[in-house]
Formats: structure tokens, C-alpha cells, sequence
């Protein structure tokens, strides 16, 4: 029996996913943290940071859609200015994922302190353990291993 991965997406599978990521954390958690440490500049901040998000924003919408394959934005990088740039493109997208999850990590680790009482800290370790097992496990089983 051969298993493998089958691309039937919708937009709105797509949408859930990009948006389901942002609006954990990053809308309900760490803007209160952001609020307690900085006040009402935070409110300044986010949207200033929504402008400068924009034309990435669009210019990654039109690479995906221009080549609509998997990474669809490192893969125009690649071809269109050699693989240095690719792998630096490459690395730059996983360094900003992981930074992603760093504050998703925190956010939920504020959440959490909340109920149980324990060290932001030692609840962010064990969320990044969690979600690498996960990760593993998912990954694995992707490749039918």
C-alpha cells in the first residue's frame, strides 16, 4: 500500500492554517503581555508593523500564485537568482518560523502560568519538546516510515 501525501487544499483549508496560527497567540496573548510592558504604544506599534507587512505580503502572493508549488516563493528565489540566494531565502523563511514559534511558545507559556502556577520558562521547554515530538512523529508518518 503506497501512502503519500495528497494535495487537495482548499482556500479556505489554506486560510484556517495561515490564520488559526496568528490568532492563538499572537492576537489574544502576547498583545497583552506587549500592553503590560509598553502600553498604549503597542496599539501604534501594530500598525505600523501591519504597513511594513504589506508589500511582502503581496509579493509573496504573487510568487505563490505565479508557481503554485510547494514553497512556492524560495522556489522563484532559486531559479531566478541562483541557489546562494535560494539557500540564504531558504534559511531566512525557517529563521522567521522559528521565531514564530518562540513567541507562540511564550504566549502560551503566559496562558499557561495562569493555571498552573509554573515557571514561563520551564512551560515554553516543555511545549518546544511537545510540538518537536510532534513534529517528528508527523513527519515520520508523512513518509510512511
Amino acid at each position: 500500500m503506497e501512502r503519500g501525501l495528497k494535495k487537495e487544499l482548499s482556500l479556505l483549508d489554506v486560510f484556517c492554517i495561515a490564520t488559526g496560527a496568528m490568532i492563538s497567540s499572537g492576537l489574544f496573548i502576547l498583545p497583552g503581555l506587549a500592553f503590560a510592558k509598553a502600553g498604549p504604544s503597542v496599539i501604534l506599534s501594530y500598525i505600523i508593523a501591519g504597513i511594513f507587512c504589506l508589500p511582502p505580503l503581496l509579493s509573496m502572493a504573487e510568487l505563490t500564485t505565479a508557481m503554485p508549488k510547494a514553497g512556492g516563493d524560495y522556489f522563484y528565489i532559486m531559479r531566478g537568482f541562483g541557489p546562494l540566494l535560494g539557500t540564504l531565502a531558504g534559511f531566512s523563511t525557517w529563521f522567521s518560523l522559528s521565531l514564530k514559534g518562540a513567541f507562540a511558545l511564550i504566549g502560551m507559556g503566559a496562558y499557561l502560568r495562569i493555571i498552573t502556577h509554573m515557571n514561563l520558562n520551564s512551560i515554553a521547554i516543555i511545549g518546544c519538546i511537545f510540538f518537536i515530538i510532534l513534529n517528528l512523529i508527523g513527519g515520520f508518518e508523512s513518509l510512511g516510515i
